[in-house]
């Protein structure tokens, strides 16, 4: 299942035309598990560029192993030049035991 994820995670980011890497904006605040049992990590873009961009962001979901369990693609809307805008990562499916978040890609357009 992961596997299917990430292949359709990936295949979303390289729609996404004239991206740069932009990991470096991005922070995840700590991942916990919502109401219905997905995972769910705030993100926070910070646009450090002259313009408005749009944000597409690849997140991995691990068990403490480091295993891949899920993979997630997080489109952000226009952010303003110099703002920071909020988003929520959540996983595919639900997901057990203790898991983190990390920012695999993240692409500025």
């Amino acid at each position: 299942m992961a596997a299917s994820a990430e292949a359709a995670a990936e295949a979303a980011l390289a729609n996404v035309k004239g991206g740069l890497n932009a990991t470096a904006d991005v922070t995840l605040g700590s991942t916990a598990t919502g109401s219905d049992g997905r995972a769910e990590v705030p993100v926070d873009i910070t646009n450090h560029d002259t313009k408005s961009r749009r944000y597409t962001i690849l997140i991995d979901f691990r068990d403490q192993s480091g295993n891949l369990l899920d993979a997630i693609v997080l489109e952000v809307p226009e952010t303003t030049a110099g703002a920071t805008s909020r988003a929520t990562g959540r996983s595919n499916r639900n997901l057990a035991g203790t898991v983190t978040a990390e920012v695999r890609r993240a692409l500025r357009y």
